[in-house]
């Protein structure tokens, strides 16, 4: 049976916004050089940087099964915050395992622009020790070129003003230096809010300080409606199309079967090179959906969905602060500084060979910049001092890929399988198999508090007159516990690159893509989303997936 609006909360509509932007392909011609399944990070990058580079001579489908909700950062509403709004458009598009250690907090969004809708702007790149997981040539290649094109296509800015610029640099002489790298994090460019040297042109904290997102780079490729010949070359988007499945057809050819959710039309589409770009809990159940998973070498399918992983990181750690360093040093704090700065961890080890910080902390010098827009500041008051400088730092960890996670789909599950992803809350988990993987860790319960504590504590000892808002990490009365439940904010690893189990093992080539992304045992199926990452990343993966989807361009033609 086809689909029919089975998931909870999908935007199946086409708003007059979307009809005055953006034609929905309806030529006559079935045929394409090249479809794209999925319009947000993965594919939407690498749908726009196909249509600069070959858009004149060849034909280029982009299919999303999402509307188009907003021309701009959904974020961006003013005083909602941003766990309410992202929420509001999650679709339930999976079943949570009846477990009770198994849960995930939050749901994908399926719109134009994917979760680059959804998304903060901030870029920052994975380290070396992070990137010792990706295959040798792999790695190579974005750290010699692609993070730095992705940096670009995305509108890299590196500051917010001179306040933030006097922070990193006390910080880069502090003895925290020997430990972590420490910047200010890049996030995109949007203008009018910032200068293009990254300078606030007024009070940034009250207009969004950071956009980009896909939906907008490829309505820019486009044009506005009606657009070029629907028959001819160049980049065509077809919205409100959910992909059914991906057939082997003869001469290596491929037939992409799609429903339309408002109409339910069904339509094939053909092409010798399909991108599955549908995000880490779509694109598996496509595949498996699909004729392609029953051709695929029996180890390649028993990957298929498994090894779903997240970054755990913790909650914030919050003070109130008068100014930071010493003497000469002194640097004054007011309200009306504001800064994130992020601890790179420089992947350093002790005499075991243990990784000694397996985490990157960011930390925000007073956060209204990064959270709310203040429209209507009476509409929701906010708890807290606002006569005062706060400070918030948390701990982002890297995670490897985690086989007892998966996707549980299968012909008659309604679309909408049973999914296993265990609870971050756990912490003998962490401890007992996630951090050793990662880092050779071999740590307590309090041994590891203690870490975040001294880490933490390393930090505020440089401000001064500091009144701490939240306890120490811990458990017990007064102390706060470090993890929540689990996220899918950057779920990774269901259709794997070769990859290692943990920092001391071999590559595994018995993987579902190989460097180049192809799917194995396929002659011109590929997939481009976060379900190709060898592991989730201390830092925010989106730059790796930005520069994934050029080297993945760069290698179509």
């Amino acid at each position: 049976m086809p689909f029919q609006n089975n998931y909870a909360n999908l935007v199946t509509e086409k708003p007059q916004a979307h009809t005055r932007l953006i034609r929905d392909y309806d030529g006559s011609n079935k045929d394409f050089d090249f479809i794209i399944i999925g319009s947000g990070i993965g594919g939407g990058i690498l749908a726009d940087d196909l249509a600069d580079r070959l858009g004149q001579s060849h034909r280029i489908l982009v299919l999303d099964a999402g509307s188009f909700i907003y021309p701009t950062h959904v974020y961006n509403i003013s005083r909602i915050p941003n766990g309410s709004v992202a929420p509001h458009f999650g679709v339930d598009n999976f079943k949570q395992s009846p477990s009770g250690s198994h849960f995930i907090g939050s749901k994908p969004q399926l719109c134009f622009g994917g979760r680059s809708i959804f998304w903060s702007g901030l870029i920052p790149q994975a380290q070396s020790w992070e990137m010792e997981f990706f295959p040798d040539n792999v790695r190579q290649d974005l750290e010699s070129r692609y993070f730095r094109l992705a940096n670009d296509r995305m509108n890299l800015s590196s500051s917010l003003g001179d306040k933030a610029k006097k922070l990193v640099s006390y910080f880069q002489s502090s003895s925290l230096n020997s430990d972590f790298e420490i910047k200010q994090t890049p996030r995109a460019v949007h203008q009018p809010y910032l200068d293009p040297d990254g300078t606030p042109r007024n009070q940034f904290f009250a207009e969004p300080t950071g956009v980009f997102n896909t939906a907008e780079l490829l309505i820019n490729q486009v044009g506005l409606t009606p657009g070029v010949d629907q028959n001819g070359k160049g980049l065509f988007i077809k919205l409100n199309s959910f992909v059914e499945a991906v057939q082997n057809v003869p001469f290596d050819w491929y037939e992409v079967k799609t429903t339309n959710t408002i109409t339910g039309e069904q339509l094939s589409f053909y092409s010798p090179k399909v991108i599955i770009a549908a995000g880490s809990t779509e694109s598996p159940k496509l595949i498996h959906r699909s004729t392609v998973y029953q051709n695929l070498p029996d180890k390649i399918r028993q990957q298929v969905g498994f090894g779903l992983t997240d970054h755990p990181v913790t909650g914030e750690s919050q003070a109130y602060v008068s100014s930071l360093g010493r003497n000469a040093s002194l640097i004054p704090l007011s309200r009306q500084d504001h800064a994130k700065i992020i601890f790179y961890s420089r992947g350093n080890r002790d005499a075991n060979g243990q990784v000694i910080y397996p985490f990157n902390i960011e930390m925000n010098v007073n956060h209204e910049y990064w959270h709310l827009r203040n429209n209507d500041p009476s509409a929701e008051p906010v708890v807290d001092d606002t006569s005062r400088t706060r400070v918030d730092i948390k701990f982002s960890f890297g995670n490897c890929l985690d086989d007892e996670n998966g996707i549980f789909s299968h012909a008659n599950d309604n679309y909408t399988p049973e999914i296993r992803f265990k609870r971050f809350s756990n912490l003998d988990d962490l401890l007992g198999s996630r951090f050793p993987a990662l880092a050779g860790w071999n740590k307590s319960k309090n041994e590891f508090f203690a870490l975040l504590n001294q880490t933490r504590n390393r930090i505020f000892a440089e401000f001064n007159d500091v009144n701490f808002i939240t306890g120490e990490y811990g458990e017990g009365d007064g102390k706060q516990w470090p993890f929540g439940w689990g996220t899918v904010h950057h779920a990774c690893g269901t259709l794997r690159m070769p990859w290692k189990a943990n920092r001391n093992a071999n590559f595994n080539n018995d993987s579902v893509v190989d460097e180049d992304l192809k799917v194995r045992g396929t002659t011109g199926l590929y997939v481009c989303d976060m379900s190709v990452m060898p592991i989730s990343t201390a830092a925010n993966p989106v730059l790796a997936l930005a520069g994934l989807a050029l080297r993945l361009s760069d290698h179509l033609g």
